[in-house]
C-alpha cells in the first residue's frame, strides 16, 4: 500500500515537472482606448470561478503570467471606479498567448458591495501553514471556537479535550497572533466562549520567525478575526437554533462606524447550550495476585451560557500612524450533573459491592482583556516601528457537592452517605509588552528586531470539605492553595532575503523564564529560571512560479501549564483524579520541514520533530484503595515523523473539493509508571471538504475526516469518522441568509480508548452529543455602499507606499 502511494505521488510530481510553461499577457484599457495602470488581472481556469494568480498593470497598462500550464482558462480586470469585465475562454497549450485589450466602463454609481466573484477556496496552503477559510460557511455557523478548530487539517482533540496538532500535544494558541497564555481547562472554556460566527480563518502554523513566541512544540493555531472595512455605519446579525439530544441556541451582533481616519467596532454574542455525555470505564486492578473488576457507567448533564463582547477605536492620527485601542472580555456559566454506578467484584457481572456517586457544580468564568496597538511608520522606504500592550485578567469559580454512598448486591446500603463539598476560585492576571522594529536594508532584503515582556500570576485556593458530625469540616488532605509566577523577557533578530531565485529567512529568538510555583498549604515550592536561544532557518528556492521548494528549521518549547504543576489531586469522582507535578521541566523540541509547492495549489510538507523530555500522561493506582489517577511528567524522547498532503481539485465548474492527508509516526522511548516504554505506531488523518456551487444563491459543504487507530504512549485509540453537512441560501436582497448544517451525521465521531499495560487495564467508551442540526439566519444592515471615485495614479501609489 505505501509503496503504491510513494509510487503515485512520484509519478504525480514527475508529470508536473515536465509540462510546458507558457505566459499569458494583455492589456486594460478604458472604453477610449486609455491605459489603466495599477488595474488587477485575474487569470482563473475556464471551468471554475477560482482564482489561481493575480497581477497589476504597468503604467501602459500591461500585465503578465507567467509560467501558465496547459489548460482552458479566462481573465478577469477589474478596477476600483470601474466595472468588471472578462476575456474570453482561451486554451493554452505549449505557446505564449497574447490576449486581446479588455475594456473597462467607468462606473459613478454607488454600489452596494464590491463583488468578488473568484471564491476563496475552504482550505488554502501557504508556506508552513495551512488556512481554513470559514467565513460565511455553513459549518461555522452557530458553532464555537472549539467547534471550528478542530475541524482545521491536522488538528484534533485528545481522550482529555486537549488540543494536538500532527498527533502531538504541545499546541499554542493564538488570536491574531496574540497569545492566550491558557491551556487546559482555561483553553478550553476561552475557546467554548469565543463565538464561531466572528471567525474569519483558522492558520495550523508548523514553521515560525523569530519574532514569534518559543512556546508550542508542534506548532501554533492562529484565530483570526472578521474586520470590517466598510464606510459608514454597518454591522451583521446571526441567530442560531440548534438541537441535538437538547437545544442549543445563539445570536451575535457586529457593528462598525468608519469615517475618515476614525473607525469604531463592537461585537456582542450570547449563548445557551445544553447537552448529555455518557462515560463507561471497566478496570481491572490486582492486589496480591487477586483481580477486581470496576465497571463505571457515567451520565453528564451540561448547560452552558455565555456572553462575550468586544468592543475598540482604529484611529489614524496621522497619515503614517495608526493606533488601535480594544477591549474584549466574557462571562460564562457552567451547570453540571454527574451521576455515576459503579459495580465492584471479583468478576465480570458478579459484584459484591455498588458505589453510587452524584455530583453537581457551577463554575463562572470570567475573562477580560484590553489591547493598545500602535503602528508607527517612519518612512515611505518601510521602516516601521509597532508597539503592543496587553493586559488580561481571567477569573473561575468552581463549587461542587459530591455524595457517595456504597450498596450490597440488593441495593441495601453497607456505609453512611459521604457528602462532600469543594470551592476552587482562580485568578490568574497577564501584563505583556511588545516592541517590534522593521528596517529594509535593500530592495529585497529587510532586519526586524524586537523585545517583549510578560509577567504571568496564577492565584488557586481550592478549599475542600467533608460533612461530620453534622457539620461541614475542611479536610486538610485535599485543601490547596497554590500560588504560580512566571516572568519571560525576550528579545529577537530577524534577516529576510531575496536573490533570484533563492529566499533566506533566519532569525534567532532568546528568552530568560524566571518561574515560582508555591503551595502555600503544603510548603512546597520550586523556582527555576533558565535562559535559551530559539534559532530558526527557513531557505526557499522557486524553480518558477508552479515549483517551490522550502527547507526549514526551528527550535521550540512547551511550558507545563499552571494545574499542571500544582502539587494536588484534582478529584473526578471518589475512585479517579488527577495529580498535579511541581517538579515538571518545560520540554524542547527541534523541528526540521521540507515543503514542496506545485502550480501555487498542490502542497507536499515533510516534516520530522525530536522532543527531549517529552510531557507525557503517566498512569498510577492504589490496589488497595481501587483509586486510579492520572499524573504529567518528563518521561523520555518522542520522535515524530510526518508527512501532510493538501490537495484541491476542481470536479466540475460547480464542485471543488480539498483534501487533506497527514500520515504520522511516532517512536517513543521512556519510562511511564516506573516502567520503560518503546512504542512505534502510525496514524492516518484524513480530511475531504467539498463545496457545491449549486446557484448563484445556493450552496452546500460536505465534510469527511477520518482518524486510523493508533497507539499512543500507553493508550490504544481505537478508529472514528465523521460526516458534516451544510447548505447556505442567500436571498436577492444579498444582504440575509439562511444556512443549515447537520455535524456527525452518522453519530460515529466519539473516541474510545483501552489500557493494557504493566498492571494498567483498562477501558473508556465514550458517547458526546455530537450529532446536531442547526439553523442560522444572518442579515447585514446599514450602510453597506461605498461611494468610489476615480483617484489621481501618483496619489494613490503615494498611499501604498506609505
Amino acid at each position: 500500500m505505501k509503496k503504491c502511494f510513494y509510487f503515485l505521488l512520484l509519478n504525480f510530481l514527475i508529470v508536473s515537472f515536465v509540462q510546458a510553461q507558457v505566459k499569458v499577457t494583455g492589456k486594460v484599457h478604458t472604453t477610449h482606448n486609455i491605459p489603466l495602470p495599477l488595474a488587477t488581472a485575474y487569470l482563473m481556469k475556464a471551468n471554475s470561478a477560482i482564482i489561481l494568480k493575480a497581477v497589476v498593470t504597468n503604467e501602459a497598462g500591461e500585465y503578465q503570467f507567467l509560467d501558465v500550464g496547459p489548460g482552458s482558462y479566462l481573465v478577469e480586470a477589474k478596477m476600483v471606479g470601474y466595472t468588471s469585465n472578462r476575456s474570453g475562454t482561451f486554451d493554452i497549450n505549449k505557446s505564449d498567448h497574447s490576449l486581446t485589450v479588455i475594456h473597462l466602463d467607468a462606473d459613478n454609481r454607488k454600489l452596494q458591495e464590491v463583488t468578488v466573484e473568484g471564491r476563496r477556496p475552504m482550505v488554502e496552503s501557504k508556506p508552513g501553514k495551512l488556512i481554513l477559510n470559514v467565513e460565511n460557511s455553513p459549518l461555522a455557523a452557530g458553532n464555537n471556537a472549539l467547534d471550528i478548530v478542530q475541524r482545521a487539517p491536522g488538528v484534533s482533540l485528545d481522550n482529555n479535550n486537549n488540543l494536538q496538532l500532527m498527533g502531538q500535544s504541545g499546541v499554542a494558541v493564538t488570536i491574531d497572533g496574540r497569545q492566550t497564555y491558557m491551556s487546559g481547562e482555561q483553553l478550553l472554556n476561552f475557546l467554548k466562549s469565543t463565538d464561531g460566527n466572528q471567525i474569519k480563518s483558522v492558520e495550523v502554523i508548523t514553521s515560525r520567525s523569530a519574532k514569534d513566541d518559543a512556546e508550542g512544540a508542534v506548532g501554533t493555531i492562529n484565530i483570526v478575526l472578521k474586520k470590517n472595512r466598510m464606510e459608514g455605519f454597518n454591522g451583521s446579525f446571526n441567530l442560531t437554533a440548534g438541537r441535538g439530544e437538547k437545544f442549543r441556541g445563539n445570536s451575535s451582533l457586529s457593528l462598525n462606524y468608519k469615517k475618515n481616519n476614525t473607525t469604531l467596532f463592537g461585537s456582542y454574542a450570547y449563548s445557551d447550550e445544553k447537552f448529555d455525555r455518557k462515560l463507561y470505564l471497566d478496570r481491572i486492578i490486582q492486589n496480591d495476585g487477586k483481580k477486581k473488576y470496576f465497571e463505571q457507567k457515567s451520565t453528564l448533564n451540561e448547560e452552558e451560557r455565555n456572553h462575550s463582547y468586544r468592543f475598540g477605536v482604529e484611529q489614524k492620527t496621522s497619515s503614517r500612524n495608526t493606533l488601535t485601542v480594544q477591549f474584549n472580555g466574557s462571562n460564562n456559566t457552567e451547570y453540571n450533573e454527574n451521576n455515576s454506578t459503579t459495580n465492584i467484584g471479583k468478576a465480570v457481572s458478579i459484584y459484591d459491592t455498588i458505589l453510587i456517586s452524584s455530583s453537581t457544580f457551577k463554575e463562572l468564568f470570567n475573562r477580560y482583556s484590553a489591547n493598545l496597538n500602535n503602528e508607527f511608520r517612519i518612512d515611505s522606504n518601510g521602516r516601521k516601528l509597532t508597539v503592543d500592550l496587553d493586559w488580561s485578567k481571567f477569573k473561575s469559580s468552581k463549587g461542587v457537592d459530591y455524595r457517595n454512598q456504597y450498596f450490597n448486591p440488593g441495593m441495601k446500603p453497607i456505609a453512611p452517605v459521604e457528602p462532600e463539598h469543594s470551592g476552587m476560585p482562580i485568578g490568574i492576571d497577564i501584563y505583556v509588552a511588545k516592541l517590534d522594529y522593521e528596517h529594509p536594508l535593500s530592495k529585497n532584503s529587510k532586519l526586524e528586531m524586537g523585545a517583549k515582556y510578560s509577567n504571568v500570576k496564577s492565584d488557586n485556593d481550592l478549599l475542600f470539605e467533608i460533612f461530620e458530625n453534622n457539620q461541614w469540616t475542611k479536610d486538610v488532605t485535599r485543601t490547596n492553595h497554590f500560588v504560580y509566577k512566571e516572568q519571560i523577557a525576550a528579545g529577537y533578530l530577524d534577516y529576510n532575503n531575496s536573490i533570484g531565485k533563492w529566499s533566506l529567512k533566519a532569525g534567532l529568538r532568546g528568552e530568560y523564564t524566571f518561574s515560582d510555583g508555591n503551595s502555600l498549604t503544603m510548603n512546597k515550592r520550586v523556582k527555576r529560571s533558565y535562559f535559551e536561544l530559539f534559532p530558526n532557518a527557513n531557505l526557499t528556492y522557486s524553480l518558477n512560479e508552479n515549483h517551490i521548494l522550502s527547507l526549514g528549521y526551528t527550535r521550540k518549547v512547551t511550558r507545563p501549564n499552571y494545574r499542571q504543576l500544582n502539587p494536588f489531586d484534582y478529584y473526578i469522582d471518589k475512585l479517579t483524579f488527577e495529580r498535579g507535578n511541581p517538579y515538571l521541566n518545560p520540554q524542547f523540541s527541534n523541528e526540521f520541514t521540507l515543503s514542496y509547492t506545485l502550480l501555487q495549489r498542490y502542497n507536499v510538507t515533510l516534516g520530522v520533530n525530536n522532543v527531549r523530555d517529552a510531557i507525557v500522561e503517566s498512569m498510577g493506582q492504589d490496589s488497595v484503595k481501587g483509586t486510579t489517577w492520572v499524573i504529567r511528567e518528563n518521561l523520555g524522547k518522542n520522535l515524530t515523523s510526518y508527512v501532510n498532503l493538501n490537495i484541491p481539485v476542481t470536479v466540475f465548474k460547480v464542485w471543488s473539493m480539498n483534501n487533506n492527508i497527514t500520515g504520522i509516526y511516532f517512536d517513543f522511548d521512556g519510562m511511564i509508571a516506573g516502567l520503560p516504554v518503546k512504542r512505534k505506531s502510525f496514524l492516518l488523518q484524513a480530511m475531504s471538504m467539498h463545496t457545491l456551487k449549486l446557484s448563484k444563491s445556493l450552496s452546500a459543504n460536505v465534510n469527511l475526516r477520518y482518524f486510523s487507530p493508533f497507539k499512543y504512549n500507553v493508550y490504544d485509540l481505537e478508529s472514528r469518522w465523521d460526516m458534516e453537512l451544510g447548505a447556505t441560501k442567500t436571498f436577492k436582497d444579498q444582504r440575509s441568509s439562511l444556512k443549515l448544517a447537520v455535524s456527525d451525521v452518522f453519530n460515529t465521531g466519539n473516541q474510545n480508548l483501552t489500557t493494557n499495560f504493566g498492571p494498567f487495564d483498562s477501558s473508556i467508551r465514550q458517547y458526546q452529543d455530537r450529532r446536531v442540526i442547526r439553523l442560522t439566519y444572518s442579515y447585514k444592515f446599514g450602510n453597506l455602499k461605498n461611494n468610489y471615485r476615480k483617484k489621481d495614479t501618483s496619489n494613490e501609489e503615494k498611499e501604498r507606499a506609505q
